[in-house]
């Protein structure tokens, strides 16, 4: 029975354009996006190793078996990379899985590097997932590294957003919770944690004329983003993610002194675009970029 289950899903995903990755001892299952590739599993522990051709990007996955339960932080602090400075981002929840995730940074004097990790244990393993770019690509593919890091096959889904009103759904990681929505929007969410603050708007749109996806992302670009004082595009794309095609972009810009962040994803449905845009303040923007990245990509318009 699971390997027709296994075969049905590696069929829908052939579909999609991704693939769905099984480690080794068939412990641990990714979905993982393009532009990444998997690559052959070469050192001590590791499950799985993914790199974008032609570029310093790659997410690893290490696997260790542990002598007995311990308290996720305090095993984070055992964990570390050699010559690497860390910072603690924050605990949060998939589901039934407790995740550790924090930034690491490595300079030397031939090449900065920034990366993120997420940790989490399952069944007396630990399991540590680790995007690494140099400083300059790290933004570049961010997002499809965080796509395939958060696709972990989890043994629930108990956070489901339903809105029947507007007609979607979405998938509502901790610690984002339903707000009320202003004027023009159609979903509001809201994160806070020891005094930061990150913000989820939806938006529908029907263009006055027929564009694609394409051609909506550039319109969006060309009639409001360049209008945003300090506008700074740090990197965009387009990712299929479970049947629907996002265009995703990552920009800054200020507002009365403050420097704000923001990742915002289009997508649509019939003659309908939605805008699903996260933002917070520069300096908090990381502190929530895990669960965003999860929730945002999981739009499903009904």
């Amino acid at each position: 029975m699971r390997c027709l289950v296994i075969f049905y899903l590696l069929f829908v995903l052939s579909l999609f354009s991704q693939t769905l990755y099984f480690s080794p001892k068939g412990d641990l299952a990714l979905t993982v996006y393009d532009p990444f590739v998997v690559m052959e599993v070469t050192n001590i522990n590791e499950i799985g190793l993914f790199r974008i051709p032609e570029s310093s990007c790659t997410l690893q996955v290490l696997s260790v078996q542990l002598s007995k339960p311990g308290d996720l932080r305090d095993l984070a602090g055992l964990i570390k990379i050699p010559s690497a400075s860390e910072s603690f981002i924050g605990l949060f929840k998939l589901d039934d899985l407790d995740i550790f995730v924090r930034k690491i940074s490595i300079i030397t004097p031939q090449v900065s590097t920034a990366g993120l990790q997420v940790i989490f244990t399952r069944e007396q393993r630990v399991y540590i997932m680790t995007y690494y770019a140099s400083e300059k690509e790290f933004f570049e593919h961010i997002v499809p590294a965080l796509l395939t890091m958060t696709s972990i096959k989890t043994n629930s889904l108990k956070q489901r957003y339903v809105n029947n009103e507007y007609g979607y759904s979405i998938y509502l990681a901790e610690p984002f919770k339903i707000v009320k929505t202003t004027r023009g929007e159609i979903g509001s969410f809201l994160a806070v944690k020891e005094k930061r603050v990150g913000y989820i708007q939806i938006t529908k749109e029907q263009p006055g004329r027929s564009v694609n996806l394409l051609e909506y992302a550039e319109l969006v670009q060309q009639n409001s983003l360049e209008n945003l004082a300090g506008y700074n595009l740090l990197a965009s794309g387009v990712n299929l993610v479970e049947g629907f095609d996002f265009f995703w972009r990552l920009f800054q810009f200020d507002s009365k002194g403050s420097f704000y962040r923001c990742l915002q994803v289009y997508t649509n449905y019939g003659q309908f675009f939605y805008t699903l845009t996260y933002m917070a303040e520069a300096d908090d923007f990381d502190q929530f970029i895990v669960p965003a990245v999860r929730t945002v990509f999981s739009f499903k318009p009904k």
